[in-house]
């Protein structure tokens, strides 16, 4: 069992929210063992936990009070990626970075920065039954395994998704080298609607592969990267478990909502 790990350094991360379109900048803190990660906002701490989810729609949105942060999933994967346990994370603004919407700059910065060992091991969240959630066509199970393995298949009636399919496991080097560069996507005819609904107002060709229905705005930077994106969100969103998984994470067109739906699940006991 490994030991819990923390940032060596302050790692400052500034640039557009994809949301809300306004400058905003987060702050990775080492931070004590066991404590877990959490944003700071406002004056408020927000844990990294599904208690504090408050939105799901197109980002995984925290809060407490009357402050949140958007966009957290990306941070949150970086960090259960380079298997940070402990972290605080000062935000300024209303949402994370979008960068070029993937987590590599997330990952880059923070092994910059360094990972440092601590003292006390990590307490992971055993399966020991199947845990399933499922909704409008999605599906995701949680499985008993002996590391932490997910593995996501997109499937979309679209003449230049189809199906696609990726996976990882946890705890070596494939979510920073394989998972970590796929970026956001959007279909084109989503986009008037996203605007609408006042959200992807810092969208743009920089941060997200806009799909048409016979091209696309950049080539892929990998195989299957729109379903690999996927994975990395749903890496993201379960790290709101509050501690590593030792499971095989199952998941077939799943969005941030069932992914959070499965992480409270799991934590009520399945």
């Amino acid at each position: 069992m490994r030991k819990q790990q923390t940032v060596a350094a302050r790692v400052v991360l500034g640039g557009t929210g994809l949301h809300a379109g306004e400058m905003c900048r987060a702050t990775v803190c080492p931070a004590d063992e066991d404590s877990g990660v959490a944003f700071v906002v406002g004056g408020e701490t927000i844990p990294a936990a599904v208690d504090y989810v408050v939105g799901t729609a197109r980002s995984t949105m925290l809060g407490k009070g009357d402050v949140c942060v958007r966009s957290v999933e990306h941070i949150l994967a970086a960090l259960a990626g380079l298997c940070v346990d402990n972290a605080e994370i000062l935000v300024e603004g209303t949402e994370i970075p979008a960068f070029d919407g993937s987590a590599l700059p997330i990952c880059q910065a923070i092994r910059s920065a360094g990972i440092i060992g601590q003292s006390k091991p990590v307490d992971q969240v055993r399966i020991a039954a199947p845990v399933i959630v499922e909704s409008g066509g999605g599906f995701i199970a949680a499985l008993p395994a002996d590391a932490y393995r997910l593995r996501y298949f997109l499937s979309y009636h679209h003449p230049m998704i189809g199906v696609q399919s990726a996976e990882c496991v946890l705890g070596n080097n494939c979510f920073s080298e394989k998972v970590a560069p796929a970026r956001t996507f959007v279909l084109y005819e989503e986009v008037e609607e996203l605007r609408d609904s006042s959200l992807a107002r810092g969208g743009s060709l920089e941060n997200t592969i806009v799909i048409w229905p016979d091209k696309t705005s950049t080539d892929y930077r990998m195989p299957q990267e729109l379903a690999v994106h996927k994975l990395l969100d749903l890496v993201g969103d379960l790290s709101l478990v509050g501690r590593p998984l030792l499971a095989e994470v199952i998941a077939v067109k799943s969005g941030h909502g069932l992914n959070v739906a499965l992480a409270r699940k799991i934590l009520s006991g399945g």
